[in-house]
């Protein structure tokens, strides 16, 4: 289920802002693309919304694909960073939904970057999955919930063999079904489904991956990070239409990234 040089911690210079006026300077920044610069000043505010802004801006440099060409010890480490934003947010308010998505979505980073045993030894995807349920429980109409449900069955199921942790693929193609169809979903959502069934059969569900990347690219994005999961569907269709093969690897190496 997404590069960049770790960033260095440096203190802001401006005079001190409001706790409202950082957040909405650090919601500008993330939907300009400026992740890092959001990052920093989000981190420093004091209530869960923006330290949970913190983590999603980390974990968009780990979706856009921005930080592929790092070492996987590396983006283990921005992985981590991400969990720390996402459980300071929790701290200050544990029934907050979208930091309990962002540790869950950051342990499933982190799962990535370590042999699929030891992923299992350390609990990180048992942990992301009592995370991704915790939110659905507090926030049942946000697509991200079962979106992310079905993106942990996919992926327990590729890398631990179907089965493993209670991982069902057609759990995970009717959790994704399900979020694609609710109100509010992002582009990237129909996105990494499409990249999960180019993975598993670019074939067999050329339809629906059609659909996909169809819906992908009708969506209105003005934000980077949709800009962004567009500009992947279409690099994704491209190779679909030009070699499936070649598109299966691809999307492969996508989710391994």
């Amino acid at each position: 289920m997404i590069r960049i040089l770790l960033l260095a911690w440096v203190g802001l210079t401006a005079p001190a802002l409001s706790a409202a006026a950082a957040q909405d300077d650090a919601v500008t920044l993330y939907r300009s693309g400026d992740f890092a610069r959001a990052e920093q000043i989000a981190v420093t505010a004091s209530d869960a919304g923006s330290k949970t802004l913190a983590a999603q801006a980390v974990l968009a440099q780990l979706m856009s694909g921005a930080l592929a060409d790092l070492p996987e010890g590396e983006r283990r480490q921005v992985a981590r960073r991400a969990q720390s934003h996402a459980r300071s947010a929790l701290d200050i308010d544990p029934d907050h939904a979208p930091a309990h998505l962002r540790l869950a979505a950051a342990y499933g980073y982190e799962g990535r970057y370590v042999a699929p045993l030891r992923a299992f030894m350390m609990r990180l995807p048992q942990r992301g999955r009592d995370h991704i349920e915790q939110a659905m429980a507090l926030e049942p109409e946000n697509p991200w919930g079962p979106a992310m449900l079905g993106a942990w069955h996919f992926e327990v199921a590729r890398r631990g063999g179907e089965g493993r942790l209670g991982s069902d693929l057609q759990a995970a193609f009717t959790h994704y079904r399900a979020a694609v169809a609710m109100d509010g979903v992002e582009p990237a959502i129909p996105y990494h489904f499409a990249l999960a069934l180019v993975a598993k059969d670019p074939v067999a569900h050329r339809a629906e991956i059609d659909a996909l990347l169809a819906q992908v690219a009708a969506h209105p994005a003005e934000a980077a990070f949709d800009q962004t999961a567009q500009t992947l569907g279409a690099s994704l269709a491209s190779m679909l239409q030009a070699d499936p093969v070649a598109a299966q690897l691809e999307a492969i190496a996508r989710l391994e990234s």
